[in-house]
């Protein structure tokens, strides 16, 4: 009797529950496609609905982080675009159209486009880290490396003993890795021993059981960054792993086919701003010697590189709001490459749109993820695609994981934020924007390739799919606002 009233009342209360969620959803004015997802959720999950939206529901920080943050960055960005000011480094646009995406990224972003750099673009694993690992043994004053995954063995391990050495020698070391994505690294031998060194080494956005109950989870660091003495800096899709590295889900997905360019010129500051910022945030330390991060920045190339950094804060969807508006302004042709790619309403609007006024638009996506429910959501966007002319290709090698975009033949992008909601709205990401026709060139060069491998989906073929297939698919695009 009195555990039949017990379950009764249980149930009684998680309704209860359910529902004041739901209208929590409903108040709070997100995009439908997400309330809507929310909202079914809730509805048809008993105790795991609202399990999962008090885990990932709420996009919010720990408050003191959030505070640290704040307090410890507020006059950052006005010191260092005081200093590019005076020597002249920020760039004016003379086409209308890229003048009014470079203005909307700095308001987005907080940093202007600068120019007078050098860009070496590479899609091999071992060679940035050959690269990177020379850079940090002739380091003579700091080495920052902020990455989502760090490989602690194989050549993750050698770029670990490069940085002990260069401790040794009196280098600053400073290391940033994200709790989640860097998991298996963080307290692992390796890791000690570079603590042991004198190698700074921090866990960005610690999680844990009770610290979802006061800040969601899943908020990540996905950056990929290295600044190198303040001159040197790499940037793009490639975490600190090599070719070895699988995914424990998906072990026979691999390998990763990443895009990273090596940067010297100013555009190297903007990268060391991201970095410091995100460790300070981080972090009880107070860099005591500013000067020394921004060394004389000079001009090394032609290359113009804005840096749009973005993430939980005042402009979350900064990178989204600035790809969007390089969308919209193409005249001629978008060539995208992207490993996840569930948009939202307006970005999927903006393509077909593009597509429909004459533009050639080609997404080239990798055939197989490691993530089978973000494949399937993926999938079920490609019917309104390409029924409105926009090409769809699958690479069938490995896991293309770059995430690079040309526009016109003129503007390139590449970084770390994919075509997904969780790029958007939720991670800490950063994207490129390089006004170069030649560096735009070489990197269209890099995605023809990737095209001439992949396997172009045909209409009428995609039309003719299983009805199993298609009603997979949709279901799992239920769930794509949230992924």
């Amino acid at each position: 009797m009195i555990s039949g009233w017990l379950g009764i009342t249980f149930f009684s209360l998680e309704a209860v529950i359910r529902a004041f969620l739901m209208l929590r959803v409903i108040m709070r004015g997100l995009k439908p496609s997400v309330t809507l997802s929310w909202i079914i959720i809730l509805f048809f999950f008993p105790v795991v609905g609202p399990l999962l939206y008090l885990i990932l529901g709420e996009n919010r920080l720990a408050t003191r982080r959030a505070l640290r943050f704040e307090n410890r960055t507020r006059n950052f960005n006005e010191e260092i675009e005081e200093r590019w000011r005076r020597k002249n480094l920020e760039w004016n646009a003379d086409d209308e159209c890229y003048a009014v995406l470079a203005k909307l990224g700095t308001t987005l972003g907080g940093m202007p486009p600068l120019k007078g750099n050098s860009l070496e673009l590479m899609d091999d694993a071992n060679l940035v880290l050959d690269k990177l690992k020379a850079d940090i043994e002739n380091a003579k004053h700091h080495c920052h490396l902020l990455y989502y995954i760090w490989m602690a063995q194989g050549r993750g391990k050698e770029i670990g003993e490069a940085l002990i050495a260069a401790a040794n020698r009196g280098v600053q070391c400073r290391v940033l890795v994200d709790w989640v994505g860097a998991k298996s690294f963080i307290g692992c031998d390796e890791f000690c021993r570079m603590r042991q060194a004198g190698v700074q080494v921090v866990g960005a956005l610690p999680a844990g059981f009770l610290r979802m109950l006061f800040s969601r989870i899943d908020l990540r660091n996905h950056r990929k960054i290295s600044v190198i003495d303040g001159t040197i800096a790499y940037c793009g899709s490639q975490n600190l792993t090599d070719k070895t590295f699988r995914n424990k889900r998906r072990k026979k997905v691999g390998p990763w086919i990443d895009t990273t360019v090596r940067i010297t010129g100013p555009a190297v500051q903007a990268l060391q701003t991201v970095f410091l910022r995100d460790w300070a945030a981080e972090t009880e330390e107070k860099l005591s010697d500013p000067e020394k991060f921004y060394p004389t920045a000079a001009k090394t190339g032609p290359s113009i590189v804005h840096v749009v950094p973005s993430g939980p804060g005042p402009q979350p969807d900064a990178i989204r709001q600035a790809l969007l508006a390089a969308v919209f302004g193409a005249r001629e042709e978008i060539v995208m490459v992207t490993p996840y790619f569930v948009p939202d309403e307006s970005m999927k609007a903006a393509l077909i749109n593009a597509a429909l006024r004459g533009v050639s638009v080609t997404l080239i996506l990798p055939d197989t993820l490691d993530a089978r429910l973000v494949e399937a959501a993926s999938r079920a966007q490609f019917s309104d695609l390409l029924e409105n002319g926009v090409r769809i290709a699958l690479h069938p090698e490995g896991l293309l994981h770059a995430k690079t975009a040309t526009i016109d033949r003129k503007l390139g992008m590449l970084g770390s934020a994919n075509l997904d909601m969780r790029s958007f709205w939720l991670n800490f990401e950063i994207t490129l924007f390089v006004y170069d026709g030649d560096f735009t060139d070489e990197l269209r060069k890099q995605q023809r390739k990737y095209l001439r491998e992949s396997i172009e989906i045909s209409p009428q073929a995609w039309r003719t799919r299983s009805f199993a297939a298609r009603f997979a698919d949709n279901i799992a695009l239920l769930a794509g606002p949230l992924l």
